[in-house]
C-alpha cells in the first residue's frame, strides 16, 4: 500500500477496524507534530451503491462528531477528521497496547484486583458518555483498549452509537450491538434487539462484559492448571449452560466473592427496571472491590 500523509503523518501498519474501516499507526517526522509523534488513524472503505456510500460516509462524519465532543481519560480522544487524499478519515489518540478481547485470547491470567480495576475504569469512561448523553450501543471487550503495562484503559468507537432526544440525528442502526461467532456470547441487550436501546441497554453489555472477563481472565492461585486453560476452554461449556438456562452467568461457579456475582447478575436482568439505572450506581458497587 502506498504511504499515504495525512497532514504529516505517514501510516504504519494495521492495529484494528472492522467491516468498512482500518485502523493504522501512524507516525510523524516533523518537529512539532500537532497531535504528537504518534496517533492512530481510522480509514472508511466504502461498499456498494450511491445510497450506501452515502449512509456510511454520513455514519463514519457521525462517530467522529460524537468522540470529538467527548473529553475523559477513559475515552479515546479523537483530535481530528475530514477527507485526506480523497479518503475519509478520523485521526485520534494512539494507545500502546491491545482491545480487552485480544487480551482474553493471551493465556496469561491475571488476579482478580487487576482485572476488576481494568474494568472499574472502562466503566468510568461509559459513565461520562451516558452523562454526555450518548448510548454507545456496543460496549463490548474489543473496544475497551488497554495498554502493555495496564495503566491505560480507554472506551472506543461509537460508530453506531445513538444519541437520545436528537431527532436529527437519526439512529442509522437502531438495533447494532454485537454477537460473538455462534452465538456463543451476546452483548445486545433484549430491548436493543428490537431497537429501543437506552441507557440500560449499555448497562447489560457491561455487564455482559465484566462476565466474560472474569471468566476468561481470572488467575486460581490454589489451582495453577486451570491458569494454562485457553479462552475457548474457559467460555465455551460455560456460554452453552448459559444459554440453556443452567445457569445465571458465565463465572457462576468460580471461586469469586458472592457480592461480584450480584453485581453482574444484576446489570445483565432481562428487564431493564430490575438492572442498574445508572452506570454510576453499578460502579459504586463494583468499588468495593478496589
Amino acid at each position: 500500500m502506498k504511504k499515504q500523509d495525512f497532514g504529516g503523518y505517514k501510516l504504519e501498519e494495521v492495529i484494528g477496524g472492522g467491516m468498512y474501516t482500518k485502523v493504522y499507526r501512524a507516525h510523524s517526522a516533523l518537529a512539532r507534530p500537532i497531535y504528537g509523534e504518534t496517533v492512530a488513524i481510522k480509514l472508511l472503505y466504502l461498499k456498494g451503491n450511491f445510497r450506501e456510500r452515502a449512509k456510511l460516509i454520513s455514519q463514519f462524519e457521525r462517530e467522529a462528531e460524537i468522540a470529538t465532543g467527548l473529553s475523559h481519560p477513559n475515552i479515546v480522544k479523537v483530535y481530528n477528521f475530514g477527507k485526506y487524499n480523497n479518503q475519509y478519515a478520523i485521526i485520534m489518540e494512539y494507545i500502546n497496547g491491545k482491545n480487552l478481547k485480544e487480551m482474553l485470547y493471551q493465556r496469561d491470567k491475571l488476579p482478580l484486583n487487576i482485572l476488576v480495576k481494568i474494568l472499574y475504569e472502562a466503566g468510568q469512561g461509559l459513565a461520562h458518555i451516558h452523562k454526555s448523553n450518548i448510548i454507545h450501543k456496543d460496549v463490548k471487550p474489543d473496544n475497551i483498549l488497554v495498554s502493555k503495562d495496564l495503566s491505560i484503559v480507554k472506551i472506543t468507537d461509537f460508530g453506531i452509537a445513538k444519541l437520545p432526544g436528537r431527532l436529527w440525528h437519526k439512529d442509522i442502526f437502531p438495533k447494532g450491538g454485537t454477537v460473538t461467532k455462534y452465538g456463543i456470547i451476546s452483548y445486545v441487550a433484549p430491548e436493543q434487539a428490537e431497537g429501543n436501546a437506552d441507557f440500560r441497554s449499555d448497562i447489560y453489555s457491561f455487564g455482559v462484559t465484566i462476565d466474560e472477563v472474569i471468566t476468561a481472565k481470572l488467575e486460581i492461585p490454589d489451582e495453577p492448571e486451570k491458569n494454562q486453560e485457553d479462552y475457548f476452554k474457559r467460555i465455551d461449556i460455560r456460554g452453552y449452560r448459559k444459554n440453556t438456562a443452567k445457569q445465571a452467568i458465565l463465572c457462576d461457579d468460580l471461586k469469586i466473592p458472592v457480592e461480584l456475582k450480584e453485581i453482574i447478575k444484576k446489570a445483565t436482568k432481562q428487564e431493564p427496571f430490575l438492572r442498574y439505572q445508572s452506570m454510576d450506581e453499578l460502579l459504586t458497587e463494583l468499588k468495593k472491590f478496589l
